[in-house]
């Protein structure tokens, strides 16, 4: 009679955490630090949870053992040390009060006027900076065939979004379409969303609600009702970018 031998269940390969995963949670526990140092540390998590998850069990169970040495090291390593750290001063009270008033909060100006000079200082912004890959209607026939008429219908029905670029043309973001049409979700956000713009840069953030992953992401596997359930949330209580 042959030997039945039950097999082990293999165990789940470990995947180690995205930037962008690191990135919210690290901004949920320090709501008030510096975007760029939070940055910079999600980066170094992501990189070294990416590395660890690859390592054998044994390995890992060596680093454990050894945390505290790796600990130091680093620290000893570390170009930015006490010596880096700013001099605290002591000022003495010498117990003079000066008393200065200051000049005003100047001429008030009309919204016109104040929208002109505000002007004069913004620095203008890329649209691909923050919207990714956008394409215009004869760019976006020709990449993926999508006839301009179609397009849009599409824009005008609220199933695509386009972004104005300059005063009259519209940019199409690229990463919207999946062969040859637009994601299914695109619509049911642009509906609840007061424009275009509000809609695409609450797609392309990372989203605490979805445990750090990005509602475009998540739209592109099929996980419509999930996205569309927090967009409803977050407008409903005016959270995010609705």
């Amino acid at each position: 009679m042959a030997n039945l031998v039950a097999e082990a269940p293999r165990a789940k390969k470990i995947r180690g955490l995205s930037e962008s995963a690191v990135r919210t949670v690290l901004q949920q526990t320090n709501p008030g630090a510096a975007a760029g140092d939070l940055r910079m540390i999600a980066e170094i998590v992501s990189v070294v949870s990416n590395v660890v998850a690859k390592l054998p069990s044994a390995k890992r169970r060596e680093l454990v053992r050894a945390k505290d040495q790796i600990s130091r090291r680093l620290i000893e390593e570390t170009p930015a040390g006490e010596e880096a750290r700013p001099r605290r001063e002591n000022i003495k009270n010498t117990g003079r009060v000066i008393h200065k008033r200051g000049a005003g909060l100047g001429e008030t100006v009309s919204m016109e006027d104040g929208r002109r000079e505000l002007l004069d200082y913004a620095l203008p912004k890329p649209l691909e900076s923050w919207a990714g890959p956008v394409a215009g209607a004869g760019e976006i026939e020709t990449m993926l065939g999508i006839p301009r008429s179609t397009l849009s219908k599409w824009q005008q029905r609220g199933a695509v979004v386009g972004l104005l670029r300059g005063e009259r043309k519209l940019a199409y973001p690229v990463e919207q379409f999946v062969d040859g049409r637009p994601l299914e979700g695109i619509a049911d956000l642009l509906r609840m969303a007061p424009d275009a713009r509000s809609a695409w840069l609450w797609i392309r953030q990372p989203h605490g609600a979805l445990d750090g992953q990005i509602p475009l992401e998540l739209l592109k596997v099929g996980k419509r009702a999930d996205v569309v359930k927090v967009a409803e949330r977050d407008q409903f209580v005016g959270h995010g970018s609705f």
